[in-house]
């Protein structure tokens, strides 16, 4: 995002032309009011985890409210919810089923140091470099066996700029070849895509597209998760 736009839209921001990389903050209250009353209940942990993928999962600051009750305590129920939340997130990124790939390949690579499994660990400093001047590029992982996923997660090093402004995942399928699993715009400093409820990719080779771009996309970081809450009958996974 940038600073030279008024941050009116979607649009305006994903299409920007700016030079600074402006997170926006999102403020929401985990009850219905943004005060605390005796007849209301917080929000669900369902709630919370969506949330959480339209705000922190979309390099927004979450700003959660927690507002004290008439003794000035944080009620009991808002205690227990926040802990189930927290319990959530850490069980939805504990595992990364990207993490040991049989290999990782690329559309081209700037040297030895800037190679595709730089996206392996979470340090912004080592990252993904194709070419200088490619209009296009991706990265392959042969994750070595099937593996199930709903969550996928990006992420560029925004130190050095926001520069991806179209992306695709796709998965391998032997019999329909490559189809694609998650696609959108900008990815900034941490971007997470969870599938549609119920929908589990089963894969063993994963590719990252990268679109569209405002320069040499950079990427720090790729990880894929399965997230159970977002599963119904977890008996027919």
């Amino acid at each position: 995002m940038a600073t030279d736009l008024p941050l009116r839209s979607a649009g305006a921001m994903a299409k920007s032309a700016g030079t600074n990389w402006l997170p926006p903050e999102c403020d929401i209250s985990i009850r219905p009011s943004w005060v605390w009353h005796r007849n209301e209940a917080p929000k669900s942990l369902e709630q919370l985890l969506d949330v959480f993928y339209k705000s922190s999962a979309r390099n927004c600051f979450l700003l959660l409210n927690v507002p004290p009750n008439v003794l000035g305590l944080i009620d009991e129920s808002d205690f227990q919810t926040l802990e189930r939340f927290s319990s959530a997130i850490d069980s939805i990124f504990s595992v990364n089923l990207a993490a040991n790939p049989l290999s990782v390949t690329a559309s081209s690579v700037r040297s030895s140091s800037f190679g595709p499994k730089q996206i392996l660990d979470e340090r912004m400093e080592t990252f993904w470099a194709p070419m200088q001047g490619e209009s296009t590029g991706w990265i392959e992982l042969d994750l070595g066996k099937v593996s199930k996923f709903n969550t996928l997660e990006i992420r560029e090093p925004v130190n050095m700029g926001q520069r991806v402004m179209e992306y695709l995942v796709e998965a391998w399928d032997s019999e329909l070849g490559w189809y694609l699993v998650s696609n959108s715009s900008t990815i900034g400093y941490r971007k997470v895509d969870r599938l549609e409820e119920d929908q589990v990719c089963a894969a063993c080779l994963i590719q990252l597209l990268i679109d569209a771009l405002r320069g040499d996309p950079l990427i720090c970081f790729f990880g894929l998760y399965f997230d159970m809450y977002n599963l119904r009958h977890l008996s027919s996974i």
